[in-house]
């Protein structure tokens, strides 16, 4: 399979970038109010895994639409070499 890029790509994946980082520092869990209570919120894990989500919709999301699937190319298969046997007669 043939993979190219262009500009729009490198910009869809700035912005993709930015946009989790952006999901990353937002979903910061929040003080406790109380000092022996937990904080409320979800874990760096949980936190990353949203992150990422985010960035590779808005890549994929972004991409199609400015550039849509053009096409596709998938490599031939290559024949296989095959083995023939000749008998001989007794």
């Amino acid at each position: 399979m043939h993979i190219t890029f262009d500009f729009g790509t490198v910009v869809w994946v700035v912005v993709g970038l930015l946009i989790g980082f952006g999901v990353y520092q937002s979903s910061q869990p929040t003080a406790p109010t109380t000092p022996t209570a937990q904080p409320v919120g979800m874990t760096k894990g949980e936190r990353l895994v949203l992150a990422l989500t985010a960035a590779v919709a808005v890549i994929t999301i972004g991409n199609y639409l400015s550039g849509g699937v053009e096409k596709v190319e998938i490599d031939k298969p290559r024949p296989s070499a095959t083995v023939t046997t000749l008998e001989s007669p007794n």
